[in-house]
Parts: structure tokens; sequence; C-alpha cells
């Protein structure tokens, strides 16, 4: 089995520009490896509005406000996402096959039988 998947990563220089904002992946793209994309969309999406609530009438500084405190928690799960990155898609074919091994292993009647009788029926 054999699978060809692309996965990028844009970094974007800045999240606004005006009143034109991009939120959640559009913005700080934290790929599937990190796993941080829904929580860091809703802790995004609370801070926007807490900061357009500390900024009323100043859509730029509220902006600005919000893109400066979430930029750095935003780096961080993007490096995290770069650093695991080959425990989920390893660029070497015998890493590859070694991740895919407990899933194969698993597939075998006898391991079947043996993972029910010791995790489900306990």
């Amino acid at each position: 089995m054999r699978a060809i998947i692309t996965i990028s990563q844009v970094v974007a220089p800045t999240w606004h520009r005006g009143r034109v904002i991009l939120l959640g992946d559009a913005a700080w793209c934290v790929t599937l490896f990190a796993g941080y994309g829904s929580s860091l969309a809703v802790g995004g999406a609370d801070r926007l509005g807490s900061e357009l609530d500390a900024h009323p009438g100043d859509i730029g500084a509220a902006l600005t406000a919000w893109e400066m405190a979430l930029r750095p928690e935003a780096e961080r799960k993007q490096r995290l996402g770069r650093r695991v990155k080959g425990v989920y898609a390893p660029a070497n074919p015998l890493l590859l096959w070694l991740t895919q091994l407990p899933l194969r292993l698993a597939a075998l009647p006898a391991v079947r039988r043996y993972m029910i009788r010791r995790f489900i029926k306990g």
C-alpha cells in the first residue's frame, strides 16, 4: 500500500491589513501534525472579541493587539507541527513501515481476538 499526500504549511507575515483579517488556519496554519487547530481558532476568536471590546472605535489597534497577543503561541504550535511531522508522515520507507506495523498486526485475527479479550471484555 502506497499513498501520496502533500501537506503544506503557509506562514503569513501578518494576519490583518486594514479591516480585513485572517482567522483560524487561514492565519496561523498549525497543520494537522500539531493538533491545535480548533483550540487556536476558538481561542483566537475569543481574543479578537476581547480586543475589539478593549479598543472601541479603533479596529486597527484592536487587530494589532490581537495579533501581538496570539502570534507567539501560534508560532510555537507551528514549530511543534514541523517537529513532529516525521512521527505521522515519515519520509523514510522503513520508518513508514514501522509506524504502520501496529495497525497491520492488529488486523491479524489472532491479535484481534487477543485485543478484544484483553481490552474490551476485561
